[in-house]
């Protein structure tokens, strides 16, 4: 079979071999065993399987017994699509995209060779991570990145392809239109807004009026997406950890961003 996708995590096995982890078009995670993968040898190869590449993989035949048997398929030819060409050489944005892989492995659906083709229904989380990547590779290169502002995008459009947007039109618990209330707060364990009558907190409507933005924009318009700070920011990934039963401390790379 012939798959393609993100590389996400890897695991050096053995002298040259590597287990990787790779995030298929399709959204769900796949582990590949790669003879050599790590490069090396006395021709000096290169290893390709380096974090946010895009892999083009070709799998043996799987057999009856043994480690083919399992989740873990055997690569018999690779080849390397897209590589992120200015992330490796920052550190902030090198730690901001393992952060990305971090996060999608707290809840990706494992592929297993026995489900044959794949339905396209986590096709979403695909296209947000990849584009997350190339937009964070290309901001580098024109020197405009700001790693809250990426990252605040990139939580927003992944919320929304999970099903766990929140609903950024109406008060929780009276239904009030929020953008005409004079003032709204988001409530974390709810995942929700509530207008100020209902829940007398601080005002963020300005922090709402982000994620719809963020939500209407498509990636490649993301200078558009103004004001995002590092509280907000910070908001979302608590309520994505809150939903995911995730403590904040687990996700090593965000103590490394920010």
């Amino acid at each position: 079979m012939v798959f393609e996708g993100i590389v996400v995590g890897k695991t050096p096995y053995k002298e040259r071999d590597l287990i990787v982890k790779v995030l298929l078009r399709s959204g769900f995670l796949a582990s590949f065993y790669v003879y050599g993968g790590q490069g090396g040898g006395k021709h000096h190869k290169p290893s390709l399987f380096e974090f946010g590449s895009m892999m083009r993989i070709h799998t043996k035949e799987q057999g009856s017994k043994g480690v083919e048997k399992t989740e873990l398929m055997t690569v018999s030819e690779y080849e390397r699509i897209w590589e992120p060409t200015s992330i490796r050489h920052n550190v902030k944005a090198f730690y901001l995209s393992c952060l990305y892989y971090e996060i999608i492995l707290k809840f990706v659906v494992s592929y297993h060779p026995e489900h044959g083709e794949l339905d396209q229904e986590h096709e979403g989380i695909f296209a947000v991570v990849s584009n997350a990547l190339f937009y964070l590779d290309k901001s580098l290169a024109a020197n405009t990145f700001e790693a809250h502002q990426h990252l605040h995008l990139f939580l927003v459009k992944l919320l929304y392809h999970l099903g766990i947007m929140p609903d950024v039109d109406y008060c929780v618990y009276c239904g009030e239109d929020l953008l005409q209330s004079e003032g709204v707060h988001f409530l974390i364990t709810e995942g929700q807004f509530s207008c100020l009558n209902c829940v007398q907190e601080k005002n963020d409507m300005g922090f709402l009026l982000r994620i719809k933005k963020a939500y209407q924009t498509k990636y490649q318009n993301m200078h558009e997406v103004h004001g995002t700070n590092l509280v907000e920011t910070e908001k979302l990934l608590n309520y994505f950890c809150h939903h995911f039963h995730v403590k904040m401390v687990d996700l090593k790379s965000y103590q490394l961003i920010f």
